[in-house]
């Protein structure tokens, strides 16, 4: 057998980094994130309206319409597409198709000046658009995610206003651990692609068993869940970790120079805005400073964390918080966990029908979501 020279190996060594980087290149070009697109017109007609529903359908089919909206929330108008992924002139290739969508999306929206007037993010009464969501709501043409659309915002503009608590100063620590049943965060996920997907856990049970977690990923591929349990440092078993975050939870307190892990070494602190509340974390790396992440002070909630590529195969490299429970300051708004009470539809219709007073709906409304027995 003919021996491979030293040189011959080396040549073959480069030609298959070659080959694998190119491969990898190629890939990252196929799988290219479903969420990393957004609308680049505006949304003012109707005919804006079917344009900006073509451009979420392939989202739409492989979320299914409450992640959709989950994950474009900033967009009023994507509650609308419901309406029209569901028609049936929706898949038709005649050329009356976009006609009949446009028609449709006028009978349900109204005129160019309505459509408008939802875009409208500041308000101090209740807008004619919420009425209408409440209208269809009622009427079985909204699920209940739509509706909540409406009630979130009547939260964000003060319509409603219900009781103020602060989350973090009440819940209680134990041996350093503050993480408490229903507790949730959702983070971003994103490549070095820049393809990006979500996930969030939810603390389901805590019990002499541990910490019991619920994690729902939301991909290009789909959506998955998976329930597991922490292990004795809060770690997220190796079988069931979705990128590089091994662990979303940390003991407190947490100091400067403290090392955590005996992987990372905390450094400074910083101050980041989750939602609209600032939270101060503590910052640390890992020796060679290709690993930083960014601690919650009060909790021991992960707020970020970043990977710098040191290996061909490194892939995602950067986590960001987008929503959590932890530190909520309203019993209003939770963006999880859907609570309305079927027998409120009864409630609503008496409002909408003129039965009870604009102010008699807002006042059981508030009421309602500060006792909880509505989460929207």
């Amino acid at each position: 057998m003919e021996l491979i020279s030293k040189n011959q190996k080396l040549t073959v060594l480069k030609i298959t980094v070659i080959l694998v980087i190119s491969i990898l290149m190629i890939g990252s070009f196929n799988v290219q994130s479903i969420f990393a697109h957004q609308p680049d017109f505006s949304v003012k007609t109707p005919e804006d309206i079917l344009k900006f529903c073509e451009f979420f359908h392939q989202e739409y089919k492989t979320l299914g319409l409450d992640s959709l909206i989950d994950q474009h929330s900033q967009y009023p108008n994507i509650r609308v597409c419901a309406i029209l992924y569901n028609h049936i002139a929706w898949d038709s290739t005649h050329k009356a198709r976009d006609i009949v969508l446009i028609a449709e999306i006028g009978k349900y929206l109204g005129d160019s000046s309505f459509l408008k007037e939802r875009h409208i993010k500041e308000f101090t009464t209740m807008p004619p658009w919420i009425i209408a969501d409440i209208v269809r709501w009622t009427d079985g043409k909204y699920k209940d995610s739509l509706y909540a659309y409406g009630v979130r915002a009547l939260i964000e503009n003060n319509v409603i206003s219900p009781k103020i608590t602060d989350n973090v100063s009440q819940r209680l620590c134990i041996d350093g651990s503050c993480i408490k049943e229903t507790d949730y965060v959702t983070y971003s996920h994103t490549s070095k692609y820049g393809n990006t997907i979500t996930e969030k856990f939810e603390v389901k049970k805590i019990d002499q068993n541990g910490i019991t977690v619920n994690s729902k990923i939301v991909s290009e591929d789909g959506i998955k869940n998976y329930e597991f349990l922490l292990d004795e440092n809060s770690k997220i078993p190796n079988e069931q970790k979705c990128c590089k975050t091994e662990k979303f939870l940390y003991k407190i307190p947490i100091e400067t120079g403290q090392v955590i892990d005996e992987k990372y070494t905390v450094y400074g602190t910083v101050n980041l805005t989750i939602g609209n509340i600032l939270r101060e974390g503590a910052v640390a790396e890992n020796k060679d400073k290709t690993e930083m992440v960014v601690i919650d002070k009060k909790t021991g909630l992960l707020l970020s964390e970043k990977f710098e590529k040191t290996e061909i195969t490194t892939n995602w490299e950067k986590t960001s918080i987008l929503q959590t429970n932890v530190f909520e300051k309203s019993n209003g708004i939770q963006y999880h966990d859907l609570k309305i009470p079927l027998w409120w539809k009864t409630s609503a219709m008496w409002f909408t029908d003129g039965l009870t007073s604009e102010d008699e709906y807002i006042k059981a409304l508030e009421y309602m979501i500060e006792k909880r027995i509505i989460i929207v």
